[in-house]
């Protein structure tokens, strides 16, 4: 996903109801109930989506208009480090992706992007810069997938750690 931009949903800018427009039309076309898809995770993070918080919100990867998956994102201090920590869940993918026999690629590719605008997050944004990441994955498979991306990181020089434990993915900045 080449040309993404990670966007913060928020119903005063209007990103949210672009979102929610978007994925209620994928879901229509799919012959879905908007309503009924991913109604626990939209719901844990509505009350996010209507105030700005500096330190929390809910992002959306985008690409030519169409909003492939959403998190909540917060930088908050958690016992066993020793500066805040930008914690990355409920991680949803759009209804196309979720719903449609896709190849296996444009699963990677979407989760390969989300966790680069995560580390740009991380480096660049001046409320949600943080040495430390931790990333929730959805599934067995995620922390497979990111297992093997974890290992690549962790050799490279923007990396002190890259680590995945249980449902999680443990990311140390240098």
């Amino acid at each position: 996903m080449q040309d993404s931009e990670f966007i913060r949903l928020l119903t005063e800018t209007g990103t949210w109801q672009d979102f929610e427009a978007d994925w209620r039309s994928q879901c229509s076309d799919l012959d879905e109930d908007y309503d009924a898809y991913a109604e626990a995770t939209l719901a844990a993070v509505r009350d996010i989506i209507e105030k700005e918080n500096r330190r929390a919100g809910v992002f959306a990867l985008r690409n030519q208009g169409k909003h492939h998956a959403m998190c909540q994102i917060n930088k908050a201090g958690l016992p066993g480090y020793p500066t805040p920590v930008l914690r990355v869940r409920f991680m949803t993918l759009c209804p196309d992706i979720d719903l449609k026999d896709m190849p296996t690629s444009a699963y990677g590719d979407v989760l390969a992007s989300l966790l680069k605008h995560v580390f740009l997050l991380a480096i660049n944004d001046e409320e949600m810069n943080s040495k430390f990441i931790k990333f929730h994955l959805r599934s067995p498979a995620d922390v497979q997938f990111f297992s093997v991306l974890g290992k690549g990181l962790h050799d490279t020089e923007y990396f002190e750690e890259v680590v995945a434990r249980g449902a999680w993915l443990y990311i140390t900045l240098r």
